[in-house]
């Protein structure tokens, strides 16, 4: 009887000790993989969302998945939309980004989930890559589903995150689609990089003991001089060989240890000429091929054709102009141009110093340029992308190992510049004017109302309205013979039309001045004060920044809280299986 107490009484023990392991790994679990997201089920209205195109509210039931409220983005124009928060994240982790979206509107092509890496810390830049849910509600049905991008890992150079809800409607028929209990689990960035600079003294300890060690076996050898009177023992014992001669000559190579010093003295010149030779020839053939990789902005994008004259779908006849700033050919073998939504890899293709190509979705290109004669690539599956939006899109150049060259948005697409370029009319392009230019802005771009593929722009003519300027006039003041030109020269500057005589002596005088001397200034002046100010980057961190970079902090927070909650109700669990054991015991 007592045997099957103390039976059940372990069983109950290994029982609440089970539990108590579990309850413990799911409050570190939660602890280090929650839900990274603010406001995930919008009870608490949108705050920590913002929506990018279209109108985001909150909606109450019917209209929710869980809880009290949800989240609802109506669209009434053909562009993309989406409502997204930007998370910090860890690169090279494990994350994953679920929720329930409601699609039952004919006027919707797609719902689906996206998650958007960024090397930056607040989720601006230029994008690294995107993933999206495996699966995109395409259908109408009147309930919510499930979306998910299953576990991805970030990449290792990615310290932030874009998580979006995107909706894409057909047209400009307004439409509504609704998001509730929005899930984005992950490991939250943690601060441990400040204690790197702990270890960095520890080396220099190694090197002291160095030294130490190699004096050490230098007078070793010194004890040579004991080993000589060795030597005159030996001949006391060889009047002794009359009985045996032959073990005499076995005491004689005894004396070895002379032989044992003399390689140490041969040893030690040997390795200091060694070295010596060795690290000259492998230094200067290291630095031959470093100039072989292409830098960013090397080859832009210098003029694109997203809205053809053709009507309709017009994806085949889409075009994009790549430059060469550099002195050297550029090999585009395994480069790539991605939009929105698809890549494309680019056809083998060498671009020779200065000089252009263009990438075209296929021969379609001809019909509206027929005279066209410079380089030219198609792509493999007839179209740029998944097809450039008419209304707004991006395009991002990368080289064969993903590095982002160039890159612009233009439109509603504001991922890329914000401002975007301008939205041009159908059958103009975008260019850069001067060609070439490349300050990261806006205004780097031009609205072409004549296309010019496989050649670029050139400044702007506003160069002859320098000619009239003032400083000219005193130049020539002392240059003329005529004297009275200098005196009816400083009058007419308060009032120029007064000197009706006069014109034609200062236009013979002043025209070869300003078309010598200001003439290439404007032209200089021009091009280097638009390199010179790349100053797009800070703009667009103080708008957007603020809301989203805050959001993990309070989650961190929220986290090591829990965690603490958890480990007291650990010690409570633990207390009643104490007691649990000890009554089991008692009735034993």
């Amino acid at each position: 009887m007592s045997f099957s107490m103390w039976k059940s009484s372990r069983r109950a023990s290994l029982l609440v000790l089970a539990i108590v392991l579990a309850s413990l790994t799911s409050i570190f679990y939660a602890g280090a993989w929650g839900n990274l997201l603010q406001n995930p089920g919008f009870e608490d209205g949108i705050t920590g969302w913002s929506n990018y195109g279209g109108t985001l509210s909150q909606v109450g039931s019917p209209l929710v998945h869980s809880g009290a409220f949800a989240a609802s983005l109506t669209s009434d124009t053909a562009s993309t939309k989406w409502i997204y928060q930007t998370v910090s994240i860890q690169g090279g982790e494990d994350y994953n980004f679920s929720g329930y979206a409601l699609k039952d509107d004919s006027n919707m092509e797609r719902v689906f989930l996206r998650i958007s890496w960024y090397e930056s810390e607040d989720g601006f830049g230029i994008e690294i890559s995107h993933n999206d849910s495996l699966t995109a509600l395409t259908d109408n049905q009147p309930y919510y589903r499930l979306m998910t991008t299953g576990v991805l890992v970030a990449p290792a150079n990615a310290h932030s995150a874009r998580v979006k809800v995107v909706l894409g409607p057909h047209s400009g028929t307004p439409v509504t689609a609704y998001f509730d209990d929005l899930s984005f689990v992950g490991p939250a960035p943690m601060p441990t990089p400040i204690f790197t600079a702990t270890p960095a003294p520890t080396p220099t300890s190694t090197p002291t003991p160095t030294p130490t060690l190699t004096p050490t076996p230098e007078p070793t050898p010194t004890p040579t001089p004991t080993l000589m009177p060795t030597a005159t023992p030996t001949p006391a014992p060889t009047p002794t060989p009359t009985p045996t001669p032959a073990l005499t000559p076995t005491p004689t190579p005894t004396p070895t240890p002379p032989p044992s010093s003399t390689p140490t003295l041969t040893a030690t010149p040997t390795p200091t000429p060694a070295p010596t030779p060795t690290p000259t020839p492998t230094l200067p053939p290291m630095p031959s091929p470093t100039p072989i990789p292409v830098n960013e902005g090397d080859i832009v994008i210098n003029e694109v054709q997203y809205d053809p004259v053709q009507g309709g779908t017009d994806a085949a006849f889409e075009w994009l102009e790549l430059l060469n700033r550099t002195d050297r050919t550029v090999d585009l073998t395994d480069w790539r141009i991605a939009d929105n939504y698809g890549v494309d890899y680019l056809p083998s293709l060498l671009l020779a110093p200065g000089g252009f190509a263009v990438i075209a979705a296929g021969s379609g290109f001809y019909d509206n340029f027929p005279d066209f004669t410079g380089d030219i690539v198609f792509v493999a599956d007839g179209s740029i992308g998944n097809g450039l939006n008419n209304d707004g899109d991006h395009l991002i150049l990368r080289d064969s190992t993903e590095r982002v060259i160039d890159a612009l948005s233009y439109g509603d697409d504001t991922t890329i510049m914000l401002p975007s370029c301008l939205d041009v009319a159908g059958g103009h392009s975008l260019e850069r004017q001067p060609a070439g230019l490349d300050t990261d802005q806006a205004s780097d771009f031009v609205d072409n109302g004549a296309p010019s593929p496989g050649h670029g722009l050139g400044f702007a003519t506003p160069t002859p309205s320098f000619v009239p300027t003032l400083t000219p006039t005193t130049t020539p003041v002392s240059t003329p013979i005529a004297t009275p030109m200098s005196t009816f020269e400083p009058t007419p500057t308060p009032a120029g039309t007064a000197t009706g005589d006069g014109d034609a002596t200062p236009t013979t005088t002043a025209s070869p001045h300003p078309s010598t001397t200001h003439g290439p200034t404007p032209s200089a002046t021009v091009g280097p004060t638009f390199i010179n100010t790349p100053t797009l980057s800070p703009s667009p961190a103080p708008s957007l920044t603020a809301g989203p970079t805050q959001t993990p902090s309070p989650h961190d927070g929220g986290s090591n809280a829990g965690i603490y909650l958890g480990i007291a109700f650990v010690f409570v669990l633990a207390g009643i299986a104490f007691l649990v054991i000890i009554v089991l015991r008692r009735r034993g």
